[in-house]
C-alpha cells in the first residue's frame, strides 16, 4: 500500500507526543531539563497536527501554525539543554531570534509562496540544528557517553534533511504550490518525513538515556570522593596511584608519594569540637589542592592523614613540594570556634628514581617507605618533612623542619 502524505503526517504527530509523554513521565525533576524535552516534543507532535490539518482549516493557518510550533520546539530544546547542564542562564536570543525570524518570514511572502516558505524555513531550522549542536558540543562532562553521541548525532542528522528541501526548493518553479494530502508524497518528501520520524525517536531517547548516564556517573564519582573533603578517599587513590605507578614503570620516570599527617589533631578535637576539626581537614585538603599541578593526586587515607602522588617528580622535587605544604598550613591562620590557631603538619615523603634495580614499584612498599619516613617526622618532633629512598632498609633519611 502506497504512502500518502497524511498518513505520515500523522506518524510524526504520534511519534512526538508518544515521546513527549514519555519523557514527562520519566522527568525527575524540573531542573534536569526533560521536562522542557517534553514539551518541545509536545510542540512538535502539535505542529505536525496543524500540518495533517489542512483542508479543515485553510492552507495559511495551516503552514503559519505548523512552522510556529516546529520552530518554538527547536528553541525549547535549545533551553533544554542548558538546563541540563546545570547553566544558570542561557543567551535568550539564541531561543527567540529564529521564532522571530519565522514570524517575519511567514508575514512578509505572500501566502502562495511555497517555495520561498520551504527554502526559508528550511534554513532557519538548520541555524537551530547548529546552535544545538553547538550547545551539545560544549557539554564536555557527557561527551564521554553513549547518549551523547545518540542525541548530537540525531541533532546534526537533521541538517541534511534541511539541505535536501533547500535544494529542492532552488530546484523548484517559483510558483510551487502546496500539494493535496490526499496524493502520494514524492521520493523527497518520503526520505524528510521517515528521516525526521526516526530522529525524532533517537533524539528523545537518547535525551532520556543522557540523564541515566548523569546519574550514573554522580554515583560513581561519590563513590569515589570523600564525603567530607570531596577529595580522592582511599579506594579510590589506590586505583589512581596503580594507574600512575604503572605509567610510571612503562615511561621509566620518578615517583614520588606523600604522606601527611596532621599534628595532635586529636587536642583540636578535644579543644575546639569535632565540627572544627572537621572544618581544618576540610581547609587542608583545600590549601593543599590549590598548590598541587593538575597531574598530581591528592586523596584522604584515613583520619587525619592524607596521601599526595606526584607523577615525573624526583627526590628533590618531592621534597621542595613537602615544604612548601607545610610552611603554607603552618603560616596559615584557621578561625576556629571564633578562635584563631594554626596547625602543623608532618609529611613523610617516598622516592623511587626509576634508577636503582630493586625499584619495582611496588604500591605497598612505597606507602610503607612513606608512612615509615612519617613516623620518624612524628618521633623528631612533629612540624616535619623526612624522605626515604624507596626501598630504603637503613634509618638514613633527609630531614627537614622548621
Amino acid at each position: 500500500m502506497a504512502l500518502d502524505n497524511l498518513t505520515l503526517l500523522f506518524s510524526l504527530a504520534l511519534t512526538s507526543g508518544l515521546m513527549a509523554f514519555s519523557l514527562a513521565v520519566t522527568s525527575r525533576s524540573r531542573d534536569d531539563g526533560t521536562w522542557l524535552w517534553a514539551l518541545a516534543m509536545g510542540c512538535e507532535a502539535v505542529g505536525w497536527l496543524f500540518a495533517a490539518m489542512r483542508g479543515p482549516i485553510p492552507d495559511t493557518w495551516s503552514v503559519v501554525l505548523t512552522n510556529l510550533a516546529l520552530v518554538v520546539a527547536q528553541a525549547i530544546k535549545l533551553a533544554a539543554i542548558y538546563r541540563y547542564r546545570g547553566l544558570p542562564s542561557w543567551p535568550h536570543w539564541q531561543g527567540i531570534l529564529p521564532v522571530l525570524a519565522m514570524l517575519l518570514l511567514l508575514a512578509s511572502l505572500p501566502a502562495a509562496d511555497y517555495r520561498g516558505r520551504l527554502l526559508y524555513g528550511s534554513l532557519i531550522y538548520a541555524a537551530q540544528m547548529i546552535l544545538i549542536a553547538r550547545a551539545l558540543r560544549y557539554d564536555t562532562d557527557s561527551r564521554g557517553g553513549r547518549a551523547w553521541w545518540l542525541i548530537y548525532g540525531a541533532t546534526v542528522a537533521v541538517l541534511p534533511i534541511m539541505v535536501l528541501r533547500i535544494i529542492f526548493a532552488l530546484e523548484s518553479p517559483p510558483d510551487l504550490t502546496l500539494p493535496p494530502l490526499s496524493l502520494s508524497p514524492n521520493p523527497m518528501q518520503i526520505v524528510v518525513f521517515v528521516g525526521l520520524i526516526a530522529l525524532n525517536l533517537l533524539g528523545a531517547l537518547g535525551f532520556i538515556l543522557l540523564g541515566k548516564e548523569r546519574v550514573e556517573r554522580d554515583i560513581r564519582e561519590l563513590a569515589m570522593l570523600d564525603g567530607l573533603t570531596g577529595i580522592l578517599n582511599r579506594r579510590a587513590f589506590m586505583d589512581r596511584a596503580e594507574q600512575e605507578m604503572a605509567k610510571a614503570l612503562r615511561e621509566h620516570s620518578p615517583l614520588s608519594l606523600l604522606m601527611l599527617d596532621i599534628d595532635h589533631f586529636k587536642r583540636i578535637n578535644d579543644q575546639f569540637s569535632h565540627a572544627a576539626g572537621d572544618a581544618v581537614l576540610v581547609e587542608i585538603s583545600q590549601l593543599v589542592t590549590n598548590r598541587l599541578r593538575k597531574q598530581d593526586t591528592l586523596g584522604r587515607y584515613g583520619g587525619e592523614e592524607f596521601c599526595i602522588l606526584l607523577p615525573a617528580t624526583d627526590g628533590a622535587g618531592a621534597q621542595l613540594v613537602a615544604e612548601s605544604l607545610r610552611k603554607t598550613i603552618a603560616e596559615t591562620v584557621l578561625p576556629l570556634d571564633k578562635a584563631a590557631t594554626s596547625v602543623t603538619v608532618s609529611i613523610g615523603v617516598s622516592v623511587c628514581q626509576m634508577e636503582c634495580d630493586n625499584c619495582s614499584l611496588d604500591l605497598k612498599q612505597i606507602l610503607a617507605d612513606a608512612d615509615r619516613a612519617l613516623y620518624q617526622g612524628k618521633s623528631a618532633g612533629r612540624n616535619r618533612t623526612v624522605l626515604l629512598p624507596f626501598g630504603c632498609t637503613n634509618d638514613k633519611a633527609n630531614v627537614t623542619f622548621a
